[in-house]
């Protein structure tokens, strides 16, 4: 342990002392983490705005900006209700005359005082430099290779002019503190944002801004640029370049502009400190030598190198996603010196060893040559005995004479011992019955063993479809997600197709995540669950006075303005409603219920219905054009039946280990049978009727194993189910009534009732909670009501209704404070995640019901 030790310290040290004395090396490979590091995030409020072209209105002369349009640009972003404006201008005297001239210059200063917010490089005339807000310098210092990679001095500055970065200047102004004039770390570097052609910073050319400003669309130059910091311009003009670790020349406003994303988003690259580094280094050094000096077998040392490498590999990455750089050369030196010199050391220690080794084989030659000979002797006694018998076996010819005679007895007993074979088959025959009725109620072998290897490409499909919450190995859903993955990134409608059951909103909510509006809300409908009477209200929402008792609330289309729409049940909308959605759909604009004005929205639309609208279409029973509208492209989900014994394994498995991690009984299992039972049924419920009949299975299982019994399943006749929005599944319904009908056998003691039913009391409780949720729903909010639906009991109508209080209060608490229905319901979601799932549109509905209160919303923090 003490020469391991030594061993790795030394190279440690040496290869530290190396990589400081030639660092040229470490810059190198610090330079390749910083173009693989993930790009660090962007600050929204950032616009800039580039002159691409010479023959741009905004330039004169050789470069130059032309004043009269910059004083314009000034005027048309500070009505636009631009926070900050920092034009990157180089003016130089005399001032041409078709750039303006003289006058123009103090036309540009007297705009210039009266916009304010304007930050001007330190390098223009004094005239502007009295009238900007700030002044900034433009002057970057690059490292000694000639190569910016950040800002290097502390405090922050830039060379030998007496004002900071022009960068930090911005983020000063748009924070309206100095917090972004005092560095947190010595020597920062920040993250860059892709390449200067091909950055995620927003960008706009300025003829674009111009032809707006011209047109005098004050509009769209405020949704373009109200609040948000605007850098101007030229990347042709004669401004100064920086090379950065992977570009030689870009412009010094993109690398403010990173400077200033890099304050406002802390987007710093952290340097692994030299206490962490070094100690890290050692440790894994002193691993490697143990294993190396104790005479590790190669197969093992072969397997411990390559977990070393996948390990070394994965930190890397991670520093590369979460923003550290690693010395990868000082590293490499540490290890690649401590194995050699390991090796070395076994291998001078290896040759005593096999010298040793060789004398005592020499020795043991030496007493196998001793014993051979002895052998040898016991051989030639074992020839003269064998002389011997045969003598005796010439002698015994006639007793071979009288064992034929013994024949006749012989056959006898052969046949008795036949019959002894046939009974013996017999009782194998049924203990292979008896196996079977056995296996049926054994714990299932895994399957993992029969399923075909995949390949690369298939798996990370596989991978992708599971990050969806997608289960399956059905090549015919695969191929539906892989139509999914290039229909999410059109704006088309898509329209989801199958039986009930089959999944359409989960592959909706998939398409919206892998969607450019996954940042976006996604609002899912009902449009079977909508009253006719409430439809317009509900979809498109009212104002305060539209009717009695109107409050004023956002409609679900409002809600997902920015996001996707998911119309489930599409098919099931009626006639006279059908014209109202159409006419939306056609141009994405509505009237509030009681508004006369009329509100647009940016909406992308995913319809799902189990119904077949083409012969809707054809009997006059669904509007033609509505149709047409909304089948753009249509996706098809396969039932479940189709997509094979597999994936009804997978997903079995799955609700399985989801409903027993739900009620703490780790230790349920299907039995064979159960497994049996599972692929042979047709499952006509697809999805839906697999999750709840296993649900109702460990509900019900009074032992750790399942068997096919448990699972109730009925004669696989596929019944023809109208749609999903009426009604619950039938196996639901039972368990609900089993646990509500338990409650009162028990006046609603949690502890009485989680020891009947063999669960615990939290899991009693969810589900309590879960229908007390449903029947506030039912009686429209009456407390009440929905207490005395549930009690069953006068006697415990009271406490019931005071638990539903309880609830009702805790959905959603006074003290917090949501932006959004959405994020009130991601609370919910995450609070109450033990309640099953079938009751949350209940607790989403209550939700929405409750944010109608306008105390219930805050104004989101900047």
């Amino acid at each position: 342990m003490a020469l391991a030790l030594a061993f790795s310290l030394v190279s440690t040290l040496l290869a530290f002392s190396v990589s400081s004395l030639f660092p040229q090396g470490e810059r190198w490979l610090t330079d390749w983490q910083l173009a693989h590091m993930a790009p660090g995030p962007v600050d929204p409020s950032l616009v800039m705005v580039t002159v691409t072209k010479s023959t741009s209105p905004a330039l004169c002369g050789e470069g130059l900006w032309d004043l009269s349009v910059l004083e314009s640009t000034l005027l048309a972003l500070h009505e636009a209700g631009a926070a900050v404006i920092v034009p990157s201008i180089d003016v130089s005297f005399p001032i041409a005359s078709e750039c303006g001239g003289l006058a123009g210059l103090v036309r540009l200063a007297e705009v210039t005082k009266r916009v304010g917010s304007v930050v001007y490089p330190d390098s223009v005339p004094p005239a502007l430099a009295d009238a900007a807000t700030a002044l900034g310098t433009l002057e970057l210092i690059p490292d000694a290779d000639g190569v910016f990679r950040g800002v290097k001095s502390h405090p922050f500055s830039a060379g030998s002019s007496p004002h900071p970065p022009i960068g930090l200047v911005m983020a000063s102004l748009l924070s309206e503190t100095d917090t972004a004039m005092k560095p947190k770390t010595n020597a920062p570097q920040f993250r860059f944002i892709g390449h200067w052609a091909t950055s995620s910073l927003p960008r706009h050319a300025f003829v674009d801004v111009w032809n707006i400003v011209q047109s005098k669309d004050r509009d769209r130059l405020t949704k373009l640029f109200r609040g948000k910091v605007v850098i101007l311009f030229s990347p042709v003009s004669k401004q100064p370049t920086l090379s950065t670790p992977w570009e030689s020349e870009v412009p010094a406003e993109f690398l403010h502009a990173l400077l200033t994303n890099a304050v406002l988003t802390n987007g710093w690259v952290s340097r692994t400190p030299l206490w962490v580094a070094f100690p890290a280094t050692a440790s894994v050094a002193l691993f490697f030598a143990c294993f190396l000096l104790w005479e590790t077998p190669p197969t093992r040392l072969g397997m411990i190198g390559l977990a070393g490498i996948l390990l070394g590999g994965l930190g890397l990455l991670w520093g590369l996603l979460s923003g550290w750089v690693w010395p990868i050369l000082s590293t490499g030196l540490a290890l690649g010196m401590t194995l050699g010199g390991s090796l070395a050391w076994r291998l001078s220690r290896s040759r005593s060893i096999i010298r040793r080794r060789i004398t005592q084989g020499r020795q043991q030659l030496q007493q196998l040559e001793t014993e051979l000979a002895e052998k040898q002797q016991h051989v030639r006694e074992l020839e003269t005995r064998l002389h011997v018998a045969q003598d005796h076996a010439h002698r015994s010819a006639t007793v071979i004479e009288g064992l034929e005679s013994q024949q006749g007895g012989v056959s006898r007993q052969l046949e008795f011992s036949q019959a002894e074979v046939e009974e013996t088959r017999r009782q194998i025959d049924r203990l292979q019955i008896e196996l079977q009725d056995l296996r049926r109620q054994v714990p299932a072998m895994q399957h993992a063993g029969h399923q075909r290897p995949e390949s690369r490409e298939n798996q990370a499909l596989l991978q992708e479809c599971e990050s969806f919450h997608i289960l399956t190995h059905a090549p015919s859903v695969l191929r539906v997600f892989q139509d999914l993955k290039k229909a999410s990134g059109t704006q088309s409608p898509i329209l989801l197709l199958g039986e009930t059951g089959t999944g359409k909103e989960v592959f909706a909510r998939a398409a919206h995540a892998l969607s450019p509006r996954h940042r976006g809300p996604f609002v899912s409908v009902n449009l079977a669950a909508i009253r006719s009477e409430l439809f317009e209200g509900e979809l498109f929402g009212h104002v305060k006075g539209a009717f009695t008792g109107a409050v004023g609330r956002e409609g679900y289309i409002e809600t997902a303005n920015g996001g996707t729409l998911f119309l489930d049940e599409v098919g099931e909308l009626p006639s006279d409603l059908q014209a109202k959605l159409l006419r939306f759909l056609e141009d994405g604009s509505f009237h509030r219920v009681g508004e006369s004005r009329l509100t647009q929205v940016d909406v992308r639309i995913i319809a799902a219905t189990n119904c077949n609208l083409h012969q809707d279409v054809e009997a006059g029973r669904y509007r033609e054009d509505l149709f047409y509208r909304l089948r753009s492209i249509v996706l098809t989900l396969p039932p479940l039946r189709e997509r094979g014994e597999q994936d009804c394994l997978l997903l079995a498995q799955f609700f399985l280990q989801y409903f027993s991690r739900q009620q703490n009984r780790m230790d349920l299992r299907f039995t064979q049978g159960a497994l049996d039972g599972i692929m042979a049924y047709r499952w006509p419920g697809n999805i839906r009727e697999l999750r709840q009949t296993v649900a109702q299975a460990v509900a019900l299982a009074t032992g750790s194993l399942i068997t096919e019994a448990d699972l109730h399943l009925s004669s696989p006749v596929i019944p023809r189910v109208k749609g999903e929005g009426h009604g619950r599944v039938e196996l639901e319904r039972l368990e609900d009534e089993m646990v509500l009908e338990c409650l009162r056998r028990h006046g609603f003691d949690m502890q009485a009732t989680a020891k009947a039913l063999g669960w615990d009391r939290s899991t009693v409780t969810q589900r309590l909670k879960g229908l007390g949720f449903q029947a506030l729903v039912d009686n429209h909010g009456n407390i009440e009501a929905a207490a005395q639906s549930l009690a069953g009991d006068e006697t415990l109508i009271r406490m019931v209704a005071g638990r539903l209080r309880e609830y009702t209060k805790n959905l959603l608490p006074s003290s917090r404070h949501y932006p959004s229905v959405e994020a009130a319901i991601a609370d919910c979601r995450k609070r109450f995640r033990n309640i099953p799932e079938r009751h949350f549109p209940a607790v989403e509905q209550l939700v929405h019901q409750r944010l109608a209160m306008p105390e219930q919303i805050s104004t989101p923090q900047n």
